[in-house]
């Protein structure tokens, strides 16, 4: 087993912007959160977790990983300090304080300011999404939604991602009839449907303004070597860390 901490990189062409998803490799957890699990939340030894933990920011060129207690709501805070609020979205001005949110299918949504001043993250379920978390964090940023560029790490794709038609309800009563596309008829039972998360957050970006959207492009359920995923492996797995700084 690895004990190197694994990650991938997303370049937007912003000088002194860093992105950061981890995977699942490269960590000291055993069986079923092999090996890189940094969720502190799903029954994995705490020893583990904190020492994933540290070798992560042992070796990104950061002085603090800034963590939250995440609860699929919409609260969105500013980073201060080793503080670990319970919230769903957080944002920074400071340099060398990587903002993390953790996932194992949810959407992770990075905001960045052109100029690179300014630079937030979300974590975007089916839940926060359509309540509103995007919404929450481009409020919260001391930044016009015109002068953003958003990224989308890895999530669950839509051939995999079959929800109840109380998910679509909640969209449409969000979007209105806009949603209707990003929801397929499931394959396997009647009524129900396959969601496109990417789709569903790029609408609500675009109406609040966000002109450019880039990422959205691994999935979590179909890279299994890669990535944690609860609907895939169910209940316990690891959490993935998407992190986004300035230096």
């Amino acid at each position: 087993m690895t004990t190197t901490p694994s990650w991938l990189e997303a370049d937007l062409g912003i000088e002194g912007v860093h992105i950061r998803v981890t995977t699942r490799a490269g960590g000291v957890s055993q069986p079923p959160w092999s090996s890189q699990n940094l969720g502190d939340h799903v029954g994995d030894l705490a020893e583990h977790v904190i020492e994933n933990r540290q070798r992560l920011q042992d070796a990104l060129p950061i002085r603090c990983i800034n963590w939250l207690r995440q609860e699929h709501g919409t609260l969105a805070v500013q980073a201060v300090d080793d503080m670990v609020p319970t919230a769903d979205a957080q944002w920074t001005r400071d340099v060398g304080r990587a903002l993390a949110v953790l996932t194992a299918d949810c959407l992770p949504v990075v905001l960045i300011a052109r100029d690179a001043g300014c630079v937030g993250i979300a974590h975007a379920g089916w839940r926060g999404l359509a309540a509103g978390v995007l919404e929450s964090l481009l409020a919260a940023m001391p930044v016009n939604p015109a002068t953003l560029v958003a990224w989308f790490g890895p999530a669950i794709s839509q051939p995999a991602y079959e929800v109840g038609p109380a998910v679509k309800e909640a969209f449409r009563g969000v979007l209105g009839d806009s949603s209707a596309a990003c929801f397929a008829p499931s394959p396997e039972q009647d009524g129900h449907w396959m969601a496109d998360l990417c789709a569903l957050a790029r609408l609500h970006l675009a109406r609040a303004g966000v002109p450019e959207i880039h990422g959205g492009d691994h999935c979590t359920h179909s890279e299994a070597n890669r990535f944690f995923s609860y609907r895939r492996d169910g209940d316990p797995t690891g959490r993935m860390a998407t992190l986004i700084w300035r230096s």
